[in-house]
């Protein structure tokens, strides 16, 4: 029987940083050791997909998913029900809670009516976009004081929770990683991602991530006609869904770029290396939500960073959040001011302008990657702190 359970709201085939965290390293644990708490998609075929390829047993229940109040407050519930009969059942000695409100009250009820000590997983920008609200900051306050370990996934989330009343001595640094075996340079594409690059002489600038505001797809599209003047050829892929998806389109239109701005929609895993792999350099000028009701919240890392680096590109991420540790400035891309104008477009001339500067930091990206961020490395960490 597992000694430990990890819950989790976000487990593949849920798509997000966090998902993609939990079950890479939760792949790499010895066999048997864990089992996992997640939601039913909706996809039963896809959920016992991802299952299957894990040496842990995956319990999947009926656990909210959506982002609204009533529901992060139903999930919240349902999660310290679902967490302390599974731990009792299981006769589990520790859990490890993948989300401070939603998921940490399970570990605050199990270790106060079981004994159980539990982890916190916290991933950058929860205790302002949620601790504005007097009873939700009581409740984060309460689960990180009584959490063993709290795991933050950069500095700068570190550096959040101590000016939230957290001891350093408290905190685990565990970042996110990439899988050099899945994200590799390769010149090999299939003809529907090769169409992209429409002549020899076509720059390929590429973001992989959800369309939502603060990953600031909408401020490269408004760059977009000064840089076609530097770069005729230059084309703007865009990866991803999300609820920004129609003001981007009508962006496109408005500037009169249905040309050189592409969105390709959902991609699927197996073919997401391929388009950083087309490439020339790779952007996310990821800034600070300044509207919706996820105001506040901001880059706790960037995987797809890594991701890009992993396939030989380099890359240029906005100086905000905790991508300072994704992005090694200098080396591995640039980080620049993701509200001006000008630190963005001299990182894309610089890069544009020097095949050699854009061969020499995507060598050291990839070299890197494989030296500090491989899954397998990270995994171990875990171990550390299993029971």
């Amino acid at each position: 029987m597992p000694d430990t359970l990890l819950i989790t709201n976000d487990f593949p085939p849920i798509t997000s940083g966090i998902s993609t965290y939990f079950y890479e390293l939760w792949k790499h644990l010895p066999e048997n050791s864990t089992a996992i708490l997640a939601p039913i998609t909706g996809d039963s075929a896809k959920d016992k997909k991802f299952d299957e390829t894990l040496k842990c047993k995956v319990y999947r229940e009926a656990i909210p998913t959506g982002e609204s109040a009533s529901q992060k407050i139903l999930k919240m519930f349902v999660n310290a029900r679902l967490g302390f009969n599974y731990a009792k059942k299981l006769g589990i000695k520790k859990l490890h809670c993948g989300q401070i409100v939603s998921t940490g009250l399970a570990g605050l009820v199990c270790k106060k009516v079981l004994g159980i000590p539990f982890v916190l997983y916290v991933y950058g920008s929860e205790t302002h976009r949620m601790g504005g609200n007097p009873v939700i900051k009581k409740i984060m306050q309460k689960v990180c004081k009584e959490a063993e370990v709290i795991i933050p996934n950069s500095d700068f989330t570190a550096q959040e929770y101590i000016e939230f009343g957290v001891p350093k001595s408290k905190m685990k640094k565990i970042v996110p990683g990439v899988d050099t075996s899945t994200f590799f340079p390769t010149q090999d594409f299939p003809e529907h991602i090769a169409s992209l690059k429409t002549s020899p002489e076509t720059k390929i600038l590429l973001t992989v991530a959800r369309l939502d505001e603060r990953k600031g797809h909408d401020k490269i599209i408004s760059l977009m006609p000064e840089l076609l003047k530097n770069f005729p050829e230059l084309v703007y892929v865009i990866v991803g869904k999300g609820r920004e998806e129609e003001r981007l389109k009508n962006m496109v239109r408005e500037l009169n770029l249905e040309n050189a701005v592409k969105f390709t929609g959902f991609v699927p895993d197996e073919e997401l290396p391929l388009y950083y792999n087309l490439a020339d350099v790779f952007i996310l000028p990821n800034r600070v939500t300044e509207e919706s009701a996820l105001k506040g919240d901001f880059e706790g890392f960037g995987i797809v960073f890594l991701e890009a680096n992993a396939c030989g590109k380099p890359v240029i991420g906005g100086r905000n959040g905790g991508v300072a540790d994704a992005v090694e400035d200098g080396k591995t891309g640039f980080l620049v001011d993701p509200i001006g104008n000008e630190e963005i477009l001299e990182a894309c001339k610089k890069l544009f302008n020097s095949e050699e500067l854009r061969q020499k930091m995507g060598t050291y990206g990839l070299e890197r990657a494989k030296r500090s961020f491989e899954w397998k490395l990270l995994s171990k960490k875990i171990e550390e702190i299993l029971v």
